[in-house]
């Protein structure tokens, strides 16, 4: 699913469009809500500015989970030649997200969406595919890749990929959540993706033998 952001008129202002996609999350984290005239008022802008670049309140979620996807997992690199180049594309995906989750942005972001989720059902499918599945997705292609080059025996990517995901983040994403531990440091974020990484690919190439 694509987010359909801009209508007839005139060209759509990037910096307005993000401003926008501030104010939408802003929403959602302090108020819990999520309507077009309070993101409109949030923002700054008209209502009728708002509908220029978000055809309704759903493109509008979608279009912040999509910028925060696309920064955070990127693109597959169809590049990768053998498993270390591979397991090189997982650390850094890996990274990424424990980095993310690990900063200030990153749980604000996260509060916010899993407020709203559970208050708004009708958005919570949704929030879950475009959100933290997207991002098991991502991992799963690269595990695809992998099994493609003969590295590893992969019988399921998508709950593989899920499970790496869950050893990246651990028990460190909840205890951020509720302020029960403090962020971890550049090295031990380092070690936490690297040790969950090699343990999987180790045990899928394991299976090949």
């Amino acid at each position: 699913m694509t987010a359909s952001t801009k209508g007839p008129g005139r060209p759509v202002d990037p910096a307005r469009r993000e401003r926008i996609l501030e104010a939408a999350l802003a929403c959602m984290a302090e108020e819990q809500n999520f309507n077009m005239q309070q993101v409109a008022a949030r923002a700054g802008v008209a209502k009728g500015t708002l509908y220029r670049h978000f055809a309704n309140a759903d493109a509008l979620l979608l279009a912040v989970l999509e910028r925060h996807h696309s920064q955070l997992a990127g693109q597959v690199d169809a590049s990768a030649q053998n498993l270390p180049q591979v397991r090189e594309h997982l650390l850094s995906l890996g990274l990424q997200l424990v980095d993310f989750y690990s900063s200030e942005a990153g749980i604000r972001l996260l509060r916010a969406v899993y407020a709203y989720g559970a208050s708004h059902p009708q958005h919570g499918e949704m929030i879950f595919r475009d959100g933290p599945m997207a991002f098991v997705r991502r991992a799963a292609e690269h595990l695809q890749q992998a099994a493609e080059l003969g590295a590893i025996t992969l019988d399921d990517p998508l709950l593989r990929a899920e499970q790496l995901v869950g050893m990246w983040k651990g028990s460190l994403m909840s205890g951020l959540l509720m302020n029960g531990c403090h962020a971890p440091t550049i090295a031990q974020r380092e070690e936490r993706v690297v040790s969950a990484t090699d343990l999987l690919l180790n045990a899928l190439a394991c299976q090949k033998t």
